[in-house]
């Protein structure tokens, strides 16, 4: 089988658990990316089947580079929206989210921190709503998280700030309520400059994916609260005196 048929089957299965909400206990061996690069065309497979693409998630790596994942636009919603809650349940965290206001397309010269963050129109304060299409993802080899989106089933995204350069991200405070339930941290603060290197290497790395970032595009820059598990609550409200307030609410 070569490997671009692997990732469509590989996606056709991913995307069979998310429709039929029959988590997987794993790929088949032949299937399961053994490399970046394979996870990343199970990723581009499964949005071939559910896109246009809406945005990326990215998070910096301690040990080595960033991991990220194309998103689908379906995937984004406004605060105040309501969902339903998979079989799987919900885990959800709080982070910041970027909207690009102009394109990044493909070319051949790498792009440069001052041009991605000209490039970029508004922050925001997000929720991402995790849900795997595995029986238990740590138990699984750690690429094939990566082919699953890495998770992601939801972005909820609050108001657009567009002075988002005077604030300082590495102070930041925020907390989250499930239903009554007060999570408070600990908050994980990656300043601004930190967070446009990693949007520096998302935008690069969206090149060599084939398209580059496009005007409109919604990059979530990993958690900074959370993830804490949704149970049985019915409502999510985040906040942050910067940024706003999320809320979301669930249907079972």
């Amino acid at each position: 089988m070569t490997h671009l048929a692997a990732a469509e089957r590989a996606a056709e299965l991913l995307l069979r658990s998310r429709l039929e909400g029959a988590p997987l206990a794993e790929l088949p061996q032949d299937l399961a990316p053994v490399s970046l690069a394979e996870a990343y065309a199970v990723q581009d497979a499964i949005l071939r089947q559910i896109g246009p693409a809406g945005g990326w998630k990215v998070a910096g790596k301690p040990d080595g580079e960033p991991r990220c994942a194309v998103l689908p636009a379906s995937a984004f919603h406004p605060s105040g929206a309501t969902l339903n809650v998979p079989p799987a349940g919900y885990e959800a965290e709080v982070e910041t989210a970027f909207v690009f206001a102009a394109d990044l397309p493909v070319r051949p010269r790498p792009y440069q921190r001052d041009e991605v963050a000209e490039a970029i129109g508004s922050v925001h304060l997000a929720v991402e709503l995790i849900s795997s299409r595995f029986v238990d993802r740590k138990r699984i080899p750690p690429l094939s998280p990566i082919a699953d989106l890495q998770g992601n089933a939801a972005v909820i995204l609050g108001p657009a700030v567009a002075g988002w350069r005077g604030i300082e991200l590495a102070t930041l405070r925020m907390d989250m309520r499930l239903g009554d339930v007060l999570i408070d941290g600990p908050i994980k603060n990656l300043g601004l400059s930190e967070t446009i290197d990693l949007l520096t290497w998302l935008a690069n790395h969206a090149v060599t994916r084939g398209g580059g970032l496009a005007r409109g595009d919604v990059v979530i820059t990993g958690a900074r609260l959370g993830p804490a598990l949704l149970a049985g609550a019915e409502s999510l409200c985040a906040d942050c005196p910067q940024f706003g307030r999320v809320i979301a609410n669930f249907s079972r």
